[in-house]
């Protein structure tokens, strides 16, 4: 799995930083009373190497469409085309769906918060469309635009969640975010990849497949973001 990079972002460097380092949050944050039990976060980032360039990322215009939904890319986004839905050089095969936007502070290690619970989850799989780990390929991918003021990090590690399962024990017992729960809490260091996101930037990613979190640049000024789900591809 790569990030797909348009190149007017900038430099790779200041755009993807590395971590092998997974924490359980209220250990390494004593304040963090509002995680579920034995959530991890990524710590201890640091640039990326030559190697891991190359591994991890790619530039935009390598990207086609025989990469199907198996990919993560990050893109200018302004106003007026998320308006119009224009998510251009991606579009949607399925019908394009709206969530709800979110508003979110710098003032915590990460920002998904657990809709039955109350609870930040730290890493996690989504599971919009419910599917089992062998369907989980046909599952929607989702953009999520910054609309700032404030940069966001999403934090993601880059082991597709049916290459985690091969790792779980009865992983076909499992739901699959529990599957990737177990991964990622027995695995004891998991490459994760911190990709900014500065505001009026959007990012496409399965987030069905891909274990992942995010998190507002701290600095005392809050980041909106827009959700939209589909299945987006390179057009």
């Amino acid at each position: 799995m790569k990030i797909y990079l348009d190149r007017r972002l900038g430099d790779v460097h200041d755009l993807i930083s590395f971590s092998e380092t997974l924490v359980c949050v209220q250990e390494y944050y004593p304040d963090a009373v509002d995680y579920r039990p034995e959530a991890r976060l990524p710590v201890d980032f640091r640039k990326l190497d030559e190697f891991e360039v190359n591994k991890y990322t790619a530039s935009l215009d390598e990207l086609s469409i025989e990469d199907e939904l198996d990919f993560v890319a990050i893109f200018p986004c302004d106003q007026q085309s998320e308006q119009a839905l224009d998510f251009s050089p991606f579009l949607s095969l399925s019908p394009v769906a709206a969530l709800d936007p979110s508003i979110d502070d710098g003032d915590r290690p990460s920002i998904t918060v657990d809709r039955v619970s109350g609870l930040r989850l730290g890493l996690h799989l989504d599971s919009w469309d419910g599917l089992e780990v062998s369907s989980r390929w046909k599952s929607r991918n989702r953009i999520v635009v910054n609309r700032g003021p404030a940069d966001r990090y999403v934090y993601l590690v880059p082991v597709p969640i049916e290459e985690m399962a091969e790792s779980v024990a009865s992983p076909e017992d499992l739901h699959p975010g529990e599957v990737a729960d177990a991964y990622v809490r027995n695995t004891g260091r998991a490459p994760c990849l911190r990709m900014l996101q500065p505001a009026n930037v959007a990012y496409v990613c399965c987030t069905e497949r891909l274990v992942h979190d995010a998190c507002v640049r701290a600095g005392g000024i809050r980041a909106e973001s827009r959700h939209y789900l589909g299945h987006f591809v390179r057009n």
